[in-house]
């Protein structure tokens, strides 16, 4: 599967979840906000960083702004 095939299929909250850790949120407040556990938040976030082949999030959150995903 290519790099471009695992991007298109990031999900909505992955998207989400991306997009408020480039608005400096953390894992908890991106909880208070969205109202979903903390525990599917860190699972939306590592899937992100693996479909994004990212090390960390900083780095996620880059390459996603980059490719146009988030803003």
């Amino acid at each position: 599967m290519s790099m471009t095939d695992r991007i298109d299929r990031l999900g909505a909250l992955e998207l989400r979840c991306l997009s408020l850790a480039a608005r400096g949120r953390t894992r908890l407040e991106m909880m208070r906000e969205t109202d979903i556990p903390v525990e599917r938040i860190d699972r939306a976030i590592e899937e992100a960083m693996r479909k994004l082949n990212a090390n960390n999030l900083a780095e996620a959150v880059i390459r996603a702004a980059r490719l146009d995903l988030i803003s």
